[in-house]
């Protein structure tokens, strides 16, 4: 379709600019064609905002209402409304912008399909940053057992064209995390291939890294950590040790209720023995066969215990 698109004895409109109203009462002079075919040459494509634009008229067949004002900026209020308009360059990159957020939501809601989120784990965007999620892993089985893992996964502004990154926030003894808790994630996807691979993909990772079978696949490469892996190797014992360590730390007071960056929305609190009985009751729909009086948790255990709890009722 032509950027002018005639309408009979009605208005032409300049695509991304002001509507213009021509009409023309007489045939037209070899020199209105020439004319209007320069000014056909000249316009920009159809979604692009001209920067300044002079149509040429005959005043004799100008519709005395038809033009209001002109895109050349002849007046200071001209001038300031052509600057208040977004640039070509920049509008293709809101609308960029606009839909890979709109992936990340898509993204995040589908994390309720239980083959997506892996169970065990929970993650939140940020309160001020749809680009940052935090997340927390329960540990059940393995050389980190009883643990509650904080992490955050930092979606890049490229995403999904980048792959994310991994960063625990507990202190950590692992092979594939280094010393600032980065999770070597760079062997597991070494090239991230947009809308094949997904940040569901990333969780069930971040829960396998953990697993006896993926540690004992681990090669000399892929160790970011490479003293916990020689000794996860030849020391497993000491391994073990550094491994249940960490795990023990993770669950304390000091680590589990106070160490939160200020926009993490996953937040825990001490829980009296009367409010988990209340809280299990409402999570049961107030099933009569629950016992009324169940035997007090220990408090470093109580917010796993509660977590697996939860995790068997919610399957």
């Amino acid at each position: 379709m032509s950027i002018f698109q005639t309408r009979s004895r009605s208005g032409s409109t300049v695509a991304g600019g002001p509507a213009l109203s021509l009409f023309q009462s007489h045939p037209q002079s070899q020199q209105q064609q020439q004319n209007q075919q320069q000014l056909h040459a000249q316009l920009p494509m159809a979604g692009h905002q001209p920067s300044s634009a002079t149509l040429s008229y005959n005043p004799q067949n100008q519709h005395p209402d038809s033009i209001h004002h002109q895109d050349h900026p002849s007046s200071p209020n001209q001038q300031r409304h052509l600057a208040a308009r977004p640039s070509a360059a920049a509008r293709p990159q809101l609308f960029s912008d606009f839909f890979r957020r709109y992936e990340l939501m898509i993204e995040f809601t589908n994390l309720r399909n239980p083959h997506h989120c892996p169970s065990g784990v929970y993650v939140m965007p940020a309160a001020d940053n749809m680009n940052l999620w935090f997340g927390t892993l329960f540990v059940h089985k393995g050389y980190y057992r009883d643990a509650v893992f904080k992490f955050k996964l930092v979606i890049p502004p490229e995403y999904p064209d980048r792959r994310p990154t991994v960063h625990f926030l507990s202190d950590m003894w692992h092979p594939l995390i280094d010393a600032n808790g980065q999770l070597a994630l760079q062997y597991q996807f070494p090239q991230w291939r947009p809308h094949r691979d997904y940040l569901f993909h990333v969780l069930h990772y971040v829960k396998a890294a953990f697993k006896k079978c993926v540690l004992d696949t681990i090669v000399e490469k892929q160790a970011v950590n490479k003293e916990a892996l020689r000794m996860y190797r030849n020391e497993n014992t000491i391994f073990a040790k550094l491994a249940q360590q960490r795990a023990r730390l993770s669950v304390t007071e000091s680590n589990l209720y106070d160490n939160y960056p200020a926009n993490n929305s996953i937040k825990f609190g001490p829980l009296s023995d009367d409010q988990f009985v209340e809280l299990k009751r409402k999570m049961m729909g107030n099933v009569k066969s629950l016992p009324s009086d169940p035997a007090p948790l220990a408090g470093d255990k109580r917010s796993a215990s509660l977590e697996s709890f939860a995790a068997k009722i919610l399957d």
